[in-house]
């Protein structure tokens, strides 16, 4: 989903403006060794081309209404891009109320896979319904790139958009 909106995410001082958002399933991160059923990323890039993405990791639970126009406009088949001028969403309804999240430096999680990300990942996930998540895994499901190593990175806690 490509974004105009004007959202932005303060890193180290410097604003980023959110891009986009996509989603994969199952989950591109884990904790503690769980991976999750999906992942939302939303892709944030400042003046520079710098990257920073806040990754949201979902669960099966009760239904997600602030999902509902996103999900009413998935593809019927994939790889179909469709432009939906008239579509509405509240991007912060789409976050999880607490703003703590593991923060690492990465890397794309798609070719190129380029290095440099600063990344966020929500240590509180969001909740989808089942009938949800199946609407999405049904078009996109293994599209997520597997677990790679810290490799010595350090992985903290912090707030969304917190300092480096």
């Amino acid at each position: 989903m490509n974004y105009s909106e004007g959202d932005t995410l303060t890193v180290s001082g410097r604003a980023h403006q959110l891009v986009q958002y996509h989603f994969h399933a199952p989950s591109e991160h884990t904790v503690n060794g769980l991976q999750f059923p999906m992942e939302m990323h939303l892709v944030h890039t400042n003046a520079e081309g710098q990257l920073a993405v806040i990754g949201v990791l979902i669960i099966e639970g009760p239904h997600n209404a602030a999902f509902d126009p996103i999900w009413a406009n998935l593809p019927a088949t994939k790889d179909v891009e469709h432009h939906l001028e008239h579509i509405k969403v509240d991007v912060d309804a789409l976050l999880p109320s607490a703003s703590t999240a593991y923060r690492y430096e990465g890397s794309l999680t798609m070719p190129p896979c380029s290095e440099g990300v600063k990344w966020f990942v929500m240590t509180t996930p969001i909740a989808l319904s089942q009938v949800q998540i199946a609407a999405f895994t049904t078009l996109f499901h293994g599209n997520n790139r597997p677990v790679q190593p810290l490799n010595g990175r350090p992985a903290v806690s912090d707030t969304v958009g917190g300092s480096d």
